[in-house]
């Protein structure tokens, strides 16, 4: 098995690939009774990406087999172009499957495996704001349908951080398939990922949040700490 990777610019004859060993142990060997797929996994980031990330990613990587994988950087200040550009490459590398992976995320590592045992068109898994309020992202259906698939959650918008896209979805949207939006009654910004959801929608998908997946999931944050957070009270001079 191999995996490849790719960025925007670079050429196929320049992918550096490494072979994997298929790991002789694995919780989650019931959810990798997949077919083999050929799946990119696209990470949008800056110049750097969080260590934990890196592991998370590094672990999922391992556990990769059956799959040929295309590895995907996108390194873009604008969110939206990034995740347009992750979709060409994707295109390009014969892709079935896009796999978005933001690189302030931490996941299982059979995160993949997980999502692609689903057999749906779009799945991902949902996570807290890395900010205060910590709210739980995404919007869930007001009437849950009656055939959902069991242990998934439809939603009407879930965040971009962990999804998975069947490459066949792209092409019944038309381009630029991330884009913010404003509403014009509020002025309220919404975010390319939801712009999506709105989209892929309104174009007859639908779109399924993993729950037990999401109780999984870590979104990456920081905070400043000052030493009158951590004083008795009282005590502050």
């Amino acid at each position: 098995m191999q995996i490849k990777s790719r960025g925007r610019g670079e050429r196929a004859a320049n992918m550096p690939r490494i072979a994997l060993a298929k790991p002789r142990d694995s919780p989650d060997r019931e959810a990798m009774t997949v077919l083999p797929s050929r799946v990119a996994i696209a990470v949008p980031s800056g110049d750097m990406v969080h260590a934990d990330f890196s592991m998370a990613l590094a672990e999922l990587c391992h556990r990769v087999h059956g799959m040929a994988v295309t590895l995907i950087s996108v390194k873009s200040s604008i969110i939206a172009l990034a995740r347009n550009n992750a979709v060409d490459l994707a295109q390009k590398a014969g892709a079935e499957h896009l796999l978005f992976l933001d690189s302030d995320m931490v996941f299982p590592a059979g995160a993949l495996h997980r999502l692609l045992a689903h057999q749906v068109d779009i799945v991902g898994a949902t996570y807290v704001k890395r900010v205060a309020p910590h709210d739980l992202l995404g919007t869930k259906l007001d009437i849950p349908p009656a055939d959902a698939p069991e242990g998934l959650i439809e939603m009407q918008r879930i965040p971009t951080g962990c999804l998975l896209i069947r490459m066949s979805v792209f092409e019944r949207l038309s381009k630029p398939y991330f884009d913010f939006a404003t509403d014009p009654e509020t002025g309220v910004i919404h975010g390319e990922d939801y712009v999506f959801c709105d989209r892929a929608r309104a174009a007859g998908f639908r779109i399924w949040c993993d729950a037990a997946l999401t109780g999984e999931l870590g979104h990456i944050g920081q905070r400043v700490h000052r030493l009158k957070d951590y004083l008795p009270k009282g005590a502050e001079t």
